[in-house]
């Protein structure tokens, strides 16, 4: 698809998007782009005045009321970081902008692979019941799963695994508490709305185990990899999140934890409220837009970083891959959960990326981009192992 129908493509999705007719997808990637492109400024150095007049039909003034953009902007400036979507992007399912940023000028190479290639990763995940049963959670697992002593654990056809309360004076405490675990594989993610109405959204390679029902002083779960939390509002019972010795406390507030294994750091992000993170060795409190950084073994001082960009780190959750200044490494390990691939890490450079990715893309169609603005190369060989060849 050449740069003309980029635009051509892109207007329809914008006109979708001012009338009211555009798909949640659509309305993602207009929002979500447009406020990458505000953030990096940079990159509508790549434009050329000749294209952006291309683009002069388009309704910018509706954007802008639409995504509520201070109106002292000058429309101009939202004219050109439409336009530059349509140059950068490849839309409709293949959304990529990515800048590599080093010293030198940009260089530009394509390079052929084989014809192997991973799909993306999809909604999936195993239930483990408290009596140990296992059920697979996918498309074709059925819409009730359980409908005992008065609750009732369903799936819905968009990947959620929901607990609703039926008769909660049939839920009698029991001797002991009994626990559910929701685990989601390499290549899958699951989202799990809790008795409470606590909503988590798993990322992959992550688990989650939670009490079938939250009696007691508090509600507290355990969580290994990665997961954003929407807390449900419940004073009388705080809610906890225990990670890699890391205990964090809410109220009623969103956040996202990050404490995968084969990380250094556990990040906890704070988007609404506040929470309470300690560790044994020291205690901070978050506010909006702020972060705690630990190590994984859950010792020593718990760092606090305030310029957080929070759309980074819970953009996995809206279906994108998002870099700001982000290391090679740290990129392909995200694509290898998210693809289940395999990664000799042996041979990675030391390079740095911007950019915005789509998670339902081909890993292909990731490492050609990479491959293009990185001047690096990379090859899919069986087994689903990738390697990184050689870079110039």
């Amino acid at each position: 698809m050449n740069a003309f129908k980029h635009q051509k493509e892109l207007q329809k999705i914008i006109q979708r998007y001012v009338s009211g007719t555009a798909t949640a997808d659509e309305i993602l990637f207009v929002e979500k782009y447009y406020q990458y492109l505000d953030k990096n400024p940079d990159m509508l150095d790549q434009l050329h005045a000749d294209e952006i007049a291309k683009m002069a039909e388009v309704n910018f003034s509706a954007i802008n009321a639409k995504i509520h953009i201070d109106q002292k902007r000058k429309t101009i400036r939202l004219y050109r970081y439409v336009a530059a979507a349509a140059m950068l992007l490849i839309v409709l399912g293949i959304t990529f902008a990515f800048l590599h940023q080093t010293g030198s000028s940009l260089k530009t190479e394509l390079v052929s692979r084989k014809s192997l290639d991973v799909l993306p990763g999809t909604n999936k995940a195993v239930l483990t019941l408290a009596d140990g049963s296992k059920i697979v959670l996918d498309e074709h697992t059925a819409a009730n799963i359980s409908d005992k002593d008065g609750l009732k654990i369903s799936r819905t056809r968009e990947g959620q695994l929901v607990y609703t309360v039926l008769d909660e004076s049939n839920l009698k405490p029991k001797s002991g508490i009994s626990y559910n675990t929701i685990q989601t594989p390499r290549g899958g993610q699951y989202q799990v709305i809790l008795p409470d109405g606590t909503k988590v959204w798993l990322n992959a390679a992550s688990s989650l185990k939670y009490p079938e029902v939250f009696n007691g002083n508090d509600r507290s779960v355990e969580l290994t990899g990665e997961a954003y939390f929407e807390v449900a509002k419940n004073k009388a019972q705080p809610f906890h999140v225990r990670s890699h010795l890391q205990d964090v406390e809410v109220l009623g507030t969103h956040f996202n934890i990050n404490s995968y294994s084969d990380n250094n750091t556990i990040k906890t992000t704070l988007l609404e409220g506040r929470v309470r993170i300690s560790n044994g060795q020291s205690v901070k409190i978050l506010k909006p837009g702020e972060q705690a950084i630990a190590g994984v073994s859950g010792s020593g001082i718990i760092r606090l970083a305030t310029d957080v960009d929070t759309d980074d780190e819970t953009a996995w959750k809206n279906g994108l891959f998002q870099f700001n200044n982000a290391d090679l490494q740290s990129i392909l390990k995200q694509l290898e959960r998210w693809y289940d691939v395999h990664i000799d890490y042996h041979t990675v450079p030391n390079k740095k990326y911007n950019g915005m990715v789509p998670r339902k893309a081909k890993l292909s169609e990731v490492l050609k981009m990479l491959e293009k603005t990185g001047n690096i190369r990379f090859e899919i060989t069986e087994g689903k192992k990738l390697t990184v060849l050689s870079e110039k």
